[in-house]
C-alpha cells in the first residue's frame, strides 16, 4: 500500500508520458470530459465518469486490420505501450469481460490483444456512485475492485489517493518516487472508505428480476415493438457501452494494395443483421431492440455466467428518447407487474 498526494499526480503522468502514452480524463476546450492522451485536453483532477470508456484505447472506432494485395498480406497489430489513468471500476470489469469475449471458442482476436497486452490499467474507486445513472451493483459489481484483474487501485481519500497493486506492472508504478509509504492510519481511513462505498445507493436494484423474466421468455415480441416506436436508430446506447464490440470490415483500394479496417457499427441498425442474400433475420426495430437487450441481459448470462451489462449507465445518459438499460429494466418489471394484476 501507497499514497500519493494530489497535487503530485499531474507531475506523475508527465513521467509515466515519458515511458508510454498515458490517457486520463481531461476537459476539452469546449468544456466537455473526455479519456484522452495527456495534453490533448486540460488535466483538471477531475475523473467522473467520461461519456466513453477505456475501450475507445483498446478497440479503436475505426482501426487498421491488414494491408493486402499483389500476391502478399500484412496484418497489422498496433501495440504502443500506453497507461490509462482514471479507469473507474465498472468500466475494468467491462475489459475483463471483453477480455474473455475476445477470445472465445478458441478464437483469438490478435488485434485486441496486442493492444490489451500493452496497456497498462490504473483504476480509480469510486467513494459513490459518480451520476446518478450508476447501477454497477444491481450487475453484480462494487464502487471498487476485489477479484477483477487490474494493475493499480487508487482510492481517494481527500487529499491524497491511497494506492493499492493489482499486479506486478502495479508493483513497478508503486515504486516509482512519486508515491510514499502508507501507515497505519490510512489502512483505517481505505477501511472506512470501502464500508461506506458497499453501502451507496444506486440507480436501480431491479436487474436480477429483470434477467429472470428474460431467461423464462416471459417478455413477448409486442413488448419490444412498443418501445421500439420510440427508438431513432443513432446507435449512441452501443457506441458508449464498454462491452458493445460490434463491428463491420471495409476494404479501401490505395497504391500499395488494399487496406482492410473495422469500424464501429450496432446491433440496432437495419444493415448490420442483413445478410449479402439481402434477407434479414431481423426485420423490425422491435427484434433488433430486443438482441441488443436480450443479449446483455439474458445469453451473456447464459454463456458467461455474468450479465454483458457493467451498470455504468452511459446508455441512459445519452439516449435521447430514455432507452438505456436503466429504462429497459425498469420497463420490463412494470410490464410483468401489470400482468400479475
Amino acid at each position: 500500500m501507497k499514497i500519493l498526494a494530489k497535487e503530485k499526480v499531474q507531475d506523475f503522468l508527465r513521467g509515466m508520458n515519458r515511458e508510454a502514452q498515458v490517457y486520463c480524463p481531461q476537459r476539452t476546450e469546449n468544456g466537455d470530459m473526455l479519456l484522452l492522451p495527456l495534453g490533448d485536453g486540460t488535466y483538471t483532477g477531475e475523473v467522473g465518469k467520461a461519456p466513453f470508456s477505456a475501450k475507445t484505447v483498446l478497440f479503436p472506432q475505426t482501426e487498421n486490420l491488414l494491408l493486402f494485395g499483389q500476391g502478399t498480406i500484412t496484418k497489422i497489430t498496433e501495440h504502443e505501450k500506453t497507461i490509462v489513468f482514471g479507469v473507474r471500476p465498472c468500466d475494468m470489469r467491462a475489459i475483463a469481460f471483453t477480455d474473455r469475449f475476445m477470445r472465445r471458442d478458441n478464437l483469438v482476436d490478435p488485434h485486441y490483444f496486442a493492444r490489451r497486452y500493452a496497456v497498462t490499467c490504473i483504476v480509480v474507486a469510486c467513494n459513490e456512485p459518480p451520476s446518478e445513472t450508476c447501477f454497477c451493483k444491481a450487475t453484480g459489481g462494487e464502487l471498487f475492485l476485489t477479484d477483477i484483474p487490474h494493475d493499480v487501485q487508487l482510492f481517494d481519500a481527500g487529499s491524497y489517493f491511497i494506492a493499492m497493486a493489482g499486479s506486478e506492472r502495479g508493483k513497478a508504478i508503486l515504486g516509482n518516487g512519486f508515491f510514499d509509504s502508507a501507515g497505519e492510519e490510512d489502512r483505517q481511513k481505505l477501511a472506512a472508505i470501502e464500508e461506506r462505498a458497499a453501502h451507496a445507493g444506486m440507480a436501480t436494484n431491479g436487474v436480477q428480476s429483470a434477467t429472470e423474466k428474460l431467461l423464462a421468455n416471459k417478455v413477448d415480441d409486442s413488448f419490444w415493438e412498443l418501445l421500439a416506436e420510440r427508438c431513432i436508430k443513432c446507435g449512441g446506447c452501443t457506441y458508449v457501452c464498454p462491452t458493445c464490440t460490434c463491428f463491420n470490415v471495409y476494404d479501401y483500394p490505395g497504391d500499395a494494395g488494399y487496406l482492410r479496417c473495422r469500424n464501429w457499427d450496432a446491433c440496432l441498425f437495419s444493415g448490420f443483421t442483413r445478410e449479402t442474400s439481402g434477407h434479414n433475420p431481423r426485420t423490425t426495430q422491435g427484434a433488433r431492440l430486443a438482441r441488443r437487450y436480450e443479449h446483455k441481459l439474458k445469453f451473456d448470462l447464459m454463456n458467461y455466467h455474468e450479465t454483458g451489462c457493467v451498470g455504468c449507465g452511459r446508455c441512459s445518459d445519452v439516449c435521447p428518447v430514455g432507452l438505456g438499460a436503466i429504462e429497459i429494466i425498469d420497463a420490463i418489471n412494470k410490464v410483468q407487474e401489470s400482468r400479475k394484476r
